[in-house]
């Protein structure tokens, strides 16, 4: 298979700019379309999930936002948590 990857690449390689932007366009569908039926088959999994009563709610979440982006800060008091790691590791 890497031998096929690497004949692959080389004849992308000695395309035209517009045939590589092709050949992009082409694996972004690809991609995209492979994502969205793994997006619907978890959908469906946790859909499952809350039918037999495993789950109690679904929850969504933006996609479009990294997950940093969706959590909140939370402050600490006092030692902060990776000194406390070092102590109990000695």
């Amino acid at each position: 298979m890497a031998v096929d990857l690497e004949k692959i690449l080389q004849a992308v390689k000695a395309l035209s700019p517009e045939e590589r932007q092709h050949v992009r366009h082409v694996l972004d569908e690809t991609l995209s379309s492979t994502r969205a039926s793994e997006h619907a088959n978890e959908e469906a999994f946790q859909q499952l999930l809350a039918d037999v009563g495993l789950l109690r709610e679904i929850k969504r979440y933006d996609v479009t936002q990294p997950p940093s982006h969706r959590r909140k800060r939370v402050d600490i008091q006092g030692t902060p948590l990776s000194e406390t790691v070092i102590e109990e590791r000695r």
